[in-house]
């Protein structure tokens, strides 16, 4: 995301960008999403290592976004997944037709910030299909190949007595058969979760927030409700005190909301 306020944007644009549009998109994609310029890093090569480790990166490439440009450089020479976005107001300097890029309206009205969620959700859906299992970069030079364990690895070895080379083929085909069958994880931002977290917020129990209920939300932690607006289109939208400030939230991503258990 473009860091601070960016000139031509009202007081808390970018935070409002990130909350309303691109983590709802990314929830619907099947992912939980870090924010890159609100992360600390004590070296360059961390951020660079970030970068390269994540499964995809959003670039939002509005008000000039330099950040944005250095991280696409990175994952288009790797041949890795990424999304470029941005306002509709934004130029962009490069031809970038060939890499596709997600437009939003910056005036994030609830009807422009839906249909912007779901469209850069679909966009981190089909960017995915195209992810390769080796960088080409890297393949061409040779770089982080990891030895071809055989038979022939182990002279030594008698082949034909059916121990060493048998149990290593069956140990190495069983690792891969549960690399197939274990499902990926998508943790939290807020990971591991408080004590006092508990189960998932239903639909009828989020239709039902009043002020003064407390309740978890897995990006911004413990927070309490100062008042909740009727249904605008088909979702609630509530005020939020948290430690971190007040947040407006659209209450359509259950998931994002937990139940506080009883302190007793």
């Amino acid at each position: 995301m473009p860091t601070g306020e960016p000139n031509g944007y009202p007081q808390g644009h970018i935070n409002r960008v990130y909350d309303f549009v691109i983590v709802p998109a990314c929830r619907l994609a099947g992912y939980w999403p870090t924010r890159a310029d609100n992360a600390t890093y004590n070296e360059p090569l961390t951020a660079i290592k970030e970068m390269v480790d994540s499964e995809i990166v959003i670039c939002d490439l509005s008000a000039n976004n330099d950040n944005a440009l250095y991280a696409l450089a990175i994952r288009h020479a790797l041949g890795l997944p990424i999304l470029l976005v941005k306002d509709i107001k934004s130029v962009i300097a490069f031809a970038a037709s060939e890499l596709g890029v997600v437009e939003y309206d910056e005036s994030l009205r609830i009807d422009t910030v839906q249909k912007a969620s779901a469209d850069i959700s679909e966009a981190i859906k089909k960017a995915m299909e195209t992810k390769k299992e080796r960088h080409e970069l890297l393949d061409r030079l040779n770089i982080g190949l990891s030895p071809v364990i055989t038979a022939s690895s182990f002279p030594d070895m008698n082949t034909q007595t059916g121990d060493a080379s048998e149990s290593l083929t069956d140990d190495t085909a069983k690792t891969e058969e549960e690399d197939e069958e274990e499902p990926e994880i998508h943790y939290p931002i807020i990971s591991p979760l408080p004590d006092y977290v508990g189960d998932p917020l239903t639909e009828d129990q989020m239709a039902k927030l009043k002020s003064g209920d407390v309740f978890f939300h897995l990006n911004h932690g413990r927070g309490t409700v100062k008042f909740v607006n009727k249904k605008i289109g088909k979702d609630h939208v509530a005020k939020v005190q948290f430690e971190s400030g007040t947040k407006l939230l659209v209450l359509a991503a259950s998931d994002f909301y937990r139940s506080i258990k009883d302190s007793k």
